[in-house]
């Protein structure tokens, strides 16, 4: 009986160890400028990453080039849905007269733009570069016929130790995504949305 309880004991011990500590990503910096556009709705679609960015494990480089899913620290929410979260709100920030909303689609208006953004390659190494490499496709919903596709490498000094600097650093390469997105979104015509 002694070791029934021992053993019951040891087991709820293990059950109730400590968290593992979880990072969130960095908050997104206000505007420094804005943009105007006749883009009234845009969808953005969830971000599809590499296998190795989509859990909750942080993916670093190694000295030795290889990718390593560390357990040690967590990212506090899944990837995907974080980061697309994150871009839907930077592009909202800085286009402010167009309703910016992920998947799935929240509202009663169709979206004029639909926005689908496919990651290659997204790393950081502690002490050296986040690199977030990928193509992003802008397409016209409704009766638009405007459709884009644009590949961008973006590299982001990873400044200070931890995994904070990871999260700044990504966040920083998702704010520069933004600007080339919002670049392109500012070009788009009525005409190409299919409004007279």
């Amino acid at each position: 009986m002694r070791f029934l309880l021992l053993a019951l004991a040891i087991t709820l011990m293990a059950c109730s160890s400590a968290p593992e500590p979880r990072i969130q990503l960095a908050p997104i910096a206000p505007a420094a400028e804005t943009t105007d556009s006749v883009v009234q709705y845009i969808e953005l679609r969830e971000i599809s990453l590499p296998y190795y960015a989509q859990g909750e494990e942080i993916g670093i480089v190694e000295a030795d080039g290889s990718v390593a899913l560390r357990t040690d620290i967590l990212w506090a929410d899944l990837p995907p849905r974080a980061l697309t979260l994150r871009l839907a709100q930077t592009l909202a920030a800085r286009l402010p007269e167009t309703a910016v909303a992920a998947e799935p689609w929240p509202l009663l208006s169709r979206a004029d733009l639909r926005i689908e953004i496919q990651v290659a390659r997204a790393l950081g190494q502690i002490g050296g570069d986040y690199n977030l490499d990928g193509q992003y496709f802008i397409i016209a919903g409704n009766l638009g016929e405007y459709e884009r596709a644009q590949s961008f490498a973006i590299s982001q000094p990873v400044e200070g130790i931890g995994f904070t600097a990871i999260s700044i650093a990504q966040s920083a390469a998702f704010d520069q995504l933004a600007d080339l997105i919002v670049a392109d979104v500012a070009e788009v015509t009525p005409a190409d949305i299919g409004r007279r």
